[in-house]
């Protein structure tokens, strides 16, 4: 089986399989001009050489311009990389759909087109080889992250995060095996930090398989969820303790506290990170994310420990409880406040203007609104309130993913 090495932001990497080279090109690691070499050979070659990474349709033999030089990405890459298929799409809306796009349309945010669940989820159980993971973790670096493609103008089909949360499942159901089996309570430590994380984490994974860019490492992702969830916690609990908002509006109180002690931490952490680097949209949104995680394992967990401290089979319903809703809880809302300050910050000169913003209050009260609903004393039948509440929220988020994507696409066009 050959061997390939290749040019990555001027670095000689490799020795790679044509796997390996495959799932570089379709997470735009490399791209058609990226220089391939074959293990042994003395020639350098384009990547686009290798038909088994860039196939060309028809269509595609019809658009492509013979006369453009290696060096530039042909109009036809776009369409090389995975995009959203057209056979799900339907004829007349669903009901989902008509929800969407009132929602989109009361809070002025862009339509979100030609999107399928289907599609979106189409590699969750696909064959990846193991190569595949190294390949997505190893980005986000000044040496690591790829050139900016038209391929990163294209929602990718993410798989890793469902890995994820299958391995911390596994190791959860391995700490509560023990417990039910020795009822030792040297394994409550692990039921609750793994039960507390296990979900929050994939959710996190999910955002940084779209962070289409790839210039985001998960050393940076760490730094956040561990400081921020921190940092907001502290923030929150002091806004608790100077405000008179719990005594008003009981825990309702949390949907405006809560919510701007993790805006500020995000807003903190991002004046202090090189943003040069993260200019895109869909940056704030995992940077949100990343604080949201920290936020929500971290509160999970003292809720796991307080119940626990009274009745343990209280504490592995909380845990499950907890863990079941976290995806549409305060991931995805600190994700949309990240995104409304960005939003507004991009066209204002300093964060006063910036907070004091139409532009900002217009998305920022969303999720201030979500989770101050979402504590009101009712859940309804099936728990449907939070199953609403969680389909706004990826709502916003996929309609915010699809500007950053068409920024991006503006980008490289």
């Amino acid at each position: 089986m050959n061997k390939f090495y290749a040019n990555i932001n001027g670095t000689t990497e490799g020795p790679f399989t044509l796997e390996d080279l495959k799932s570089m090109a379709s997470s735009c690691r490399i791209s058609h001009d990226t220089y391939v070499i074959v293990e042994g050979s003395q020639e350098w070659m384009n990547a686009s050489a290798i038909n088994e990474l860039f196939p060309l349709s028809p269509s595609h033999l019809e658009l492509e311009n013979t006369t453009k030089p290696l060096s530039t990405p042909a109009n036809s890459f776009v369409n090389d990389c995975k995009i959203l298929a057209s056979d799900d799409s339907f004829d007349g809306k669903t009901s989902i759909q008509m929800a969407s796009d009132m929602i989109t349309e009361r809070l002025g945010l862009d339509k979100i087109e030609g999107f399928s669940l289907k599609t979106f989820f189409s590699e969750v159980f696909g064959k990846h080889d193991p190569n595949e993971v190294e390949n997505l973790f190893t980005v986000g670096s000044i040496l690591t992250t790829p050139r900016l493609q038209p391929c990163m103008s294209k929602l990718p089909s993410p798989w890793l995060f469902f890995r994820v949360l299958v391995a911390t499942i596994l190791v959860y159901l391995v700490f509560l095996l023990s417990w039910n089996t020795f009822n030792n309570i040297h394994v409550i430590p692990g039921l609750i930090i793994v039960g507390s994380f296990a979900v929050p984490l994939s959710v996190l994974i999910l955002f940084f398989e779209i962070n289409t860019p790839r210039n985001v490492s998960i050393v940076r992702l760490i730094k956040l969820v561990v400081m921020g969830g921190a940092l907001s916690i502290l923030m929150s609990l002091l806004l608790f303790e100077i405000t008179p908002l719990l005594g008003i509006f009981g825990a309702s109180a949390a949907g405006i506290i809560e919510e701007v002690g993790k805006l500020a931490t995000v807003v903190f952490v991002m004046r202090m990170l090189p943003m040069n680097r993260y200019p895109y949209l869909i940056n704030a949104l995992l940077f949100g994310a990343s604080v949201g995680t920290g936020f929500a394992a971290f509160e999970s967990a003292g809720y796991a420990l307080r119940i626990g401290l009274e009745d343990t089979d209280a504490m592995l319903d909380n845990i499950t409880f907890r863990g079941v809703l976290s995806p549409f809880a305060h991931i995805v809302w600190t994700a949309i406040a990240a995104a409304a300050y960005w939003r507004a910050r991009k066209t204002l000169r300093s964060m006063s203007d910036t907070i004091k913003s139409k532009t900002f209050w217009a998305l920022f009260c969303v999720p201030v609104v979500l989770h101050f609903v979402w504590n009101l004393p009712f859940a309804g039948v099936f728990y449907i309130k939070f199953w609403i509440l969680g389909f706004i929220a990826w709502v916003v988020i996929f309609s915010l993913v699809q500007t950053s994507l068409n920024e991006i696409k503006e980008a490289t066009s």
